[in-house]
């Protein structure tokens, strides 16, 4: 499945400030005070404060990269643009300056530019889990699907407790038919799911700490290579906050019942019919308007013989999805197995005058896999 650039939107932007002397100078000053009215809510007050801030101290990359970022959350993108390009003239080296010019140009719809910033932003050792995770999706929407793959698995050793990273990681190694490895990421997220209830928490070295004149971040954010770039300033730091749920906190619902739908998947394509009716029951139970999992506990009921079920299945994904010919298809060959041939053939003519070719060539290979199936014509 094609990652869309929109799913970025999940990667949070969290600025950790430590000043080691907030009246050093009159622009130090007013650097804290942006933060500070910023954190109030007044963010054109903040930007006014850092532009009288960069009037004394042009070369002052902090400030512009903290007026990068509240003018980003402003809206003034071309304005953020600018200064993050300022940032990264002054400093070419700070990883972390490269991974939030990413994020504009993602917010700009450039994700090939956004991809080699990300990598710039590894080069110069900003390196934490969320920068791979970010990485990953713009690879495998770029076709890199390898590296996508090899980006996943850099950011689960970095941090082991991020549920999404292990279906993302499904995903991709069902794209290659590994279904081995994509099944055993699954059973870990749903055995997780299903036995650990409670709020996991986060390792300590995930956590951001802030000391005068430092900012640490471990695998939750930077890393320790990027720490020891990034702390040469005056401690403003930009990084990727990873913060872990418990699959079992309300919002992992929609990748829990993914999680279950894509082992079903597994199960049915090896033969076990009674696991992949349980799973897709269960994602079914946590998103019960996913016409998908429907679907599919449709063909599994079908092959096991209870067509009552699998139609009152295909009559949900109708009503779910009223325009899905596909379901309209299921709908008349369960018809035609029930032995009700004329309902089943009010259902085909429906489909055949949207499309004759599309639908005509899909109702004949269904019916023919069903043949020897299908009830015995009385005379």
């Amino acid at each position: 499945m094609k990652l869309t650039i929109s799913l970025l939107a999940i990667t949070s932007l969290v600025l950790g400030l430590a000043v080691a002397a907030r009246a050093q100078n009159p622009s130090e000053d007013k650097v804290t005070r942006a933060l500070e009215e910023f954190e109030k809510g007044n963010a054109e007050k903040a930007i006014a404060l850092l532009t009288e801030s960069i009037k004394q101290r042009p070369d002052d990359a902090d400030a512009y990269l903290l007026r990068s970022t509240f003018r980003s959350s402003s809206g003034d993108k071309p304005g953020a643009m600018a200064d993050i390009n300022k940032v990264i003239e002054l400093k070419p080296d700070l990883g972390s300056a490269y991974y939030s010019r990413a994020m504009l140009r993602i917010a700009n719809d450039d994700p090939a530019g956004a991809l080699k910033d990300v990598d710039s932003a590894v080069v110069n050792h900003y390196q934490g889990d969320g920068v791979y995770d970010v990485r990953s999706m713009l690879r495998d929407q770029q076709g890199d699907k390898r590296g996508a793959l090899s980006d996943l698995d850099e950011a689960i050793k970095l941090n082991p407790n991020n549920p999404g990273s292990y279906l993302r990681r499904a995903d991709l190694s069902l794209s290659f038919k590994d279904t081995d490895r994509a099944f055993a990421d699954l059973n870990y997220l749903l055995n997780w799911y299903e036995n650990d209830p409670v709020m996991r928490p986060v390792p300590e070295q995930g956590r951001l700490e802030t000391k005068a004149g430092t900012a640490q971040s471990g695998t939750g954010a930077a890393g320790d290579k990027s720490k020891e770039k990034d702390s040469k300033s005056r401690g403003l730091v930009l990084f990727v906050a990873t913060v872990n749920k418990s699959p079992a906190d309300k919002e992992m619902t929609p990748t829990i019942a993914n999680a279950y739908l894509k082992r079903g998947y597994i199960n049915s394509t090896r033969g076990n019919s009674d696991a992949a009716i349980a799973d897709f029951t269960r994602s079914i139970r946590l998103l019960p308007d996913d016409s998908q999992a429907y679907l599919y506990r449709v063909w599994e009921l079908e092959d096991k013989g209870d067509l009552a079920g699998a139609l009152t299945d295909v009559l949900k994904v109708i009503e779910l999805e009223p325009r899905n010919g596909n379901a309209r298809v299921e709908q008349g060959v369960l018809l035609m197995l029930l032995g009700k041939s004329k309902e089943a053939q009010v259902v085909f003519d429906g489909l055949l005058e949207s499309d004759v070719v599309l639908w005509r060539k899909r109702i004949d290979e269904r019916i023919a896999s069903v043949k020897t199936k299908l009830p015995a014509r009385k005379n």
